[in-house]
């Protein structure tokens, strides 16, 4: 999956490995290298029920906004001023293709 961005084109499994991995794990299983030293453990990506009840929209402000924008740990930081709305929205397909799982029916 690639996606237009200001820097071109940027793969979403490597947006993914760049400014997520850290902390939610290679594979989305919240078993980054910083997970242990975070608070909160970070969301796994890989779970469909837990995913699957989180909205693209509800996803892509968290990324875009950070952790503390929908509620969750405000050591989620916001990408929104890093990344475009583009590799945004790519790394919100992409979550989802980690999960194998789509958001809430009445958000579809």
């Amino acid at each position: 999956m690639r996606t237009a961005g200001a820097g071109g084109d940027r793969d979403a499994r490597t947006l993914y490995a760049t400014f997520c991995a850290a902390c939610h794990g290679s594979r989305g299983r919240g078993d980054g290298f910083n997970a242990e030293y975070l608070p909160v453990a970070p969301a796994v990506h890989a779970d469909p029920v837990a995913m699957s009840r989180r909205t693209d929209d509800r996803l892509f402000d968290a990324i875009a906004g950070g952790g503390a924008v929908v509620g969750r740990s405000p050591r989620m930081p916001a990408f929104g001023a890093t990344l475009s709305r583009a590799e945004i929205r790519s790394l919100v397909r992409y979550v989802r293709e980690l999960c194998r799982c789509e958001g809430p029916a009445w958000s579809r």
